[in-house]
């Protein structure tokens, strides 16, 4: 199913002054990588923010710190110093100071305002978290958008606390409470902007030019099991009507205001095909909308205007790059230069100054994310900050790209990463990390669990299979009503195109993936003997189990024709799903999950677990009693991956 979930996030921490020369890269290097993200430069292009995230061990978590470039300077200082965790910096129209959200004293996330000399003032004091929020083009509010409290009752009707299933999660105890728009002056109050059993859909909020409008995404309610059906409207500050921007009920995301304030921008799928790639869209006030990006046959990331509005900047994926391209009115796509920049990341609001410049976070082959500026015209970027520049000394593996003709005639493409000490002439075990989503790509870019792997002497190989988005609409749809089958090919096709470069040693192979990356690593073992071993983190083993518990089922109607219990679904879903084959796996497994995990609820592993088991498979699961989908901080992910490691090692050793 289109699970877009998110593959496990870097560790992040700053690595030691003494860290030794040309030593080879590891499971506790992870926890010292600092990484750089959320880049907003401000209009006159001076400074530039962005968020440095570091590993707390002894607390299990991640302090988000607030940091300022000055570009006359050269120099960066740290903001917001008695705050754990800062995000999402936004410049004020002027420049001078900066709104982000971080903790009160009670751990509720709030609206702060940060100057530039280092003082602070907080403008929100609600009972729940801020989580989007955007300056009003005059400097003298801030829309943002908050939960609404859950009513407080007291004695025995504390107790009359049934609520309705729909598309909740199996773990849900109460319905969620709606998202509404509220109104922050920098000197006064705030004021509510809307209420109702609808919802605000996501972290996008946008002001025309003039301030009379804010446009947002919503949804019926606030369940994320329909947060599909999200639509752009845009809200009269003054009247507190709103009006739906688009003929569209569904499937829209990330709108904003155009600079001259008679177009907006929004991403939506080609055709509206939620399994189709997503496309940049405008919608012109006056006259019509159109597909943006038709011309560039590319699943889009990120959107921004340019600040004369003649144009866009977008990410993209492409192959196994994440670059940024450039759109002019006409909608004609141009590849920007970003020099050994992999992946390159941007915000989608404040992306680019007045002058042209664009402030993006980037990873190389061979480090994390680090911020860059990128001036009009020129012909690479430049590197800010040097957070990882100990890395270099790392003796890490080489990144290269794999290309082929898969038996079903797709061009396709994965990453392969070589042990540091290579020789030519010899061959490896080769070791499989499938991505999750699906929609997702692979990219050959520095990846911790790559390097750490290979640095234990095994090639590995990530490969990009149909429902990924790194080759267009037609790939990316080819996943539809054949969730596994046709993936399961096409890892096989990439496993062969590997293996023609003579460096495999095919009696030593293991697969392995979390969440989707999980479900085709179940199904590779239950259809395609071959393994040695194989790992599993929270995998979608039982498509129908999956459908009813989970919290994204709109991920899962995407991705078959019908319901599973709508006239002949059931046999479908079934047919793609792992469990159907339990019989025929003889691959020793480890399996990793979270207890409280609801975007691939744990019961799916306990089931799988003991199919296994029962029939006689050397497996053994290990549970997290944390919540998330992701190894949960940076002592659960180092656990994961040294178990994750250690199960290759047991079984590929010569």
């Amino acid at each position: 199913m289109l699970r877009r979930c998110v593959a496990i996030c870097s560790l992040i921490a700053a690595l030691p002054p003494g860290a030794r020369a040309a030593s080879n890269f590891s499971v506790p290097d992870i926890a010292r990588i600092v990484d750089v993200t959320q880049p907003a430069i401000a209009a006159d292009g001076r400074h530039v923010a962005f968020v440095a995230s570091r590993a707390v061990l002894e607390r299990n978590e991640y302090r988000d710190e607030l940091w300022v470039y000055d570009r006359t300077t050269h120099r960066s200082s740290r903001l917001a110093r008695q705050h754990d965790s800062v995000s999402w910096p936004a410049w004020s129209p002027d420049g001078r100071s900066i709104a982000a959200v971080a903790g009160d004293t009670n751990g509720t996330d709030q609206l702060y305002i940060f100057g530039l000399d280092g003082s602070e003032r907080r403008i929100t004091a609600g009972s729940t978290g801020v989580v989007a929020f955007a300056w009003r083009p005059d400097g003298r509010a801030i829309a943002f958008v908050r939960a609404d409290p859950v009513p407080q009752r007291t004695g025995a009707a504390a107790y009359a606390d049934a609520f309705e299933v729909t598309d909740n999660d199996y773990l849900a105890t109460a319905r969620p409470q709606p998202r509404h728009l509220w109104l922050a002056l920098v000197h006064g109050d705030e004021r509510r902007l809307t209420e109702g059993a609808w919802s605000v859909a996501n972290d996008t909020v946008s002001w025309s030019p003039d301030g009379a409008e804010l446009a947002y995404m919503r949804v019926p309610n606030a369940i994320h099991g329909i947060a599909d059906r999200s639509a752009a409207y845009a809200l009269d500050v003054k009247s507190g009507t709103s009006r739906a921007l688009t003929a569209h009920d569904a499937h829209e995301d990330q709108i904003e205001w155009s600079p001259a304030g008679q177009r907006l921008l929004y991403l939506f799928p080609r055709d509206g095909n939620p399994a189709a790639a997503t496309t940049v869209r405008t919608v012109d006030l006056a006259t019509r909308e159109g597909d943006a990006s038709a011309q560039l046959d590319r699943h889009v990331d990120t959107a921004a205007w340019y600040p004369d509005g003649r144009g866009m900047l977008l990410k993209v994926y492409d192959v196994t790059s994440g670059p940024l391209y450039a759109l002019d009115e006409r909608g004609t796509p141009r590849r920007l230069p970003l020099g050994d920049v992999v992946d390159a990341s941007i915000d989608s609001a404040q992306s680019i100054a007045r002058d042209g410049t664009i402030a993006f976070t980037g990873t190389t082959a061979r480090l994390p994310n680090e911020l860059y500026l990128l001036p009009s015209g020129a012909a690479s970027p430049e590197r800010i900050t040097h957070f990882n520049d100990a890395l270099v000394r790392r003796n890490l593996g080489r990144v290269s790209t794999v290309r082929w003709t898969s038996s079903d005639g797709f061009q396709e493409a994965g990453v392969l990463t070589y042990p540091p000490d290579y020789r030519t002439g010899r061959a490896y075990p080769l070791v499989l990390r499938i991505h999750g989503g699906p929609a997702e790509t692979s990219l050959a870019a520095f990846e911790p669990f790559y390097q750490s792997a290979a640095a234990r002497g095994y090639l590995v190989f990530a490969p990009n299979y149909r429902g990924s988005t790194n080759m267009g609409n037609a790939f990316e749809r080819a996943i539809f009503n054949d969730a596994s089958a046709g993936p399961g090919r096409d890892v096989m096709d990439g496993i062969a195109a590997v293996e023609r470069l003579g460096i495999v040693d095919p009696s030593r192979l293991a697969v392995s993936g979390w969440s989707y990356g999980g479900q085709m690593t179940s199904w590779m073992i239950s259809h395609y003997p071959i393994w040695k071993c194989a790992v599993t983190g929270a995998a979608v083993n039982d498509l129908v189990v999956d459908y009813t518990i989970a919290d994204d089922i709109d991920a899962a109607r995407a991705s078959f024709s019908d319901s599973p219990f709508a006239g002949d679904g059931l046999a479908a879903w079934q047919a793609q799903s792992p469990i159907a084959s339990f019989k025929s796996v003889r691959t020793p497994l480890l399996m990793l999950g979270n207890v409280y995990d609801v975007r691939v609820p744990i019961v799916e592993q306990y089931e799988w677990y003991h199919a296994l088991r029962d029939n006689g498979v050397p497996v053994t699961f290990y549970a997290y009693p944390s919540r998330g989908h992701l190894p949960n901080g940076p002592v659960r992910l180092a656990d994961a991956y040294e178990r994750w490691l250690g199960w290759f090692d047991r079984y590929l050793a010569p």
